[in-house]
């Protein structure tokens, strides 16, 4: 019985923000076709949420939007940053 309340525990602090634009690295793309490709994968992965999310906008982790987003970025050509080590 503790097992899925710690699950969700585990998931939540591992992917608990929304993915943004300053997640990733533009690369040699035009800066405002950067901020383009960021809107309409926001827009895609915010729509993905409210069907697919659990909890819907409500959900704490993002983990849908932030699936979407990812997903749409890289078929965009762009490169997630490397978080720094600490």
């Amino acid at each position: 019985m503790l097992a899925l309340p710690a699950l969700l525990f585990v998931i939540g602090c591992a992917t608990s923000a929304a993915r943004t634009a300053d997640d990733y690295e533009p690369g040699s793309a035009p800066r405002p076709q950067f901020v383009k490709d960021n809107e309409t994968c926001a827009r895609q992965a915010t729509i993905d949420q409210r069907r697919f999310g659990i909890g819907g906008e409500m959900d704490p982790t993002h983990g849908t939007f932030n699936r979407m987003y990812d997903a749409c970025m890289r078929a965009s050509g762009y490169q997630r940053k490397q978080k720094e080590a600490k």
